[in-house]
């Protein structure tokens, strides 16, 4: 069920099938830099900060979202790119990339697919196979989440971030 307007963070835990979406804004009513982790009291950047799981963290138990700096060895940069030459993977876009992980295009790779994402509009799946973010743990704001970008368009932005309206996927990392 999607379900449009703000919402309460309690509606939403006792509701954990229904999509709620709000166009550019975010749907809780709660607003804060520290929804998924205790580590953020304002925007600190694209940081290696500790995850302080809170109980509204997305990850299951024993894993967090990423920190937001997980993903700036992506680019030769660190930084978002629409530049394929500053792209640490191997091969071409095949409805995803495939990055390396032991440095500088080297040593063993990582598929990230292109999934797509869940529209802040009306809630419907959007750019399978062409587009897709993926949260970590910080916010740009108490409405804007961090979050990788990628798509087939040969952008990758490691420094990326979107509001919270969007149903992102999270790539899970150990705590």
């Amino acid at each position: 069920m999607r379900v449009s307007g703000f919402q309460t963070t309690g509606t939403a835990i006792q509701n954990p099938f229904t999509i709620y979406y709000m166009k550019d804004k975010d749907w809780s009513d709660t607003h804060s830099y520290q929804f998924w982790s205790k580590s953020f009291t304002d925007d600190p950047g694209v940081t290696n900060a500790t995850t302080l799981k809170t109980i509204y963290s997305p990850s299951p138990s024993g894993f967090a979202e990423p920190k937001t700096a997980a993903f700036t060895s992506f680019t030769s940069t660190g930084n978002n790119s629409s530049n394929q030459n500053q792209f640490n993977i191997k091969g071409g876009f095949n409805k995803g990339w495939n990055f390396y992980t032991n440095g500088w295009k080297t040593g063993d790779v990582f598929f990230i697919p292109c999934i797509g994402y869940r529209s802040h509009d009306n809630g419907k799946v959007l750019d399978t196979n062409a587009s897709s973010d993926f949260w970590t743990n910080g916010a740009k704001t108490t409405s804007y989440g961090r979050s990788l970008g990628i798509n087939l368009l040969y952008n990758l932005f490691p420094q990326s971030y979107e509001s919270r309206t969007y149903a992102l996927p999270i790539i899970f990392t150990k705590e």
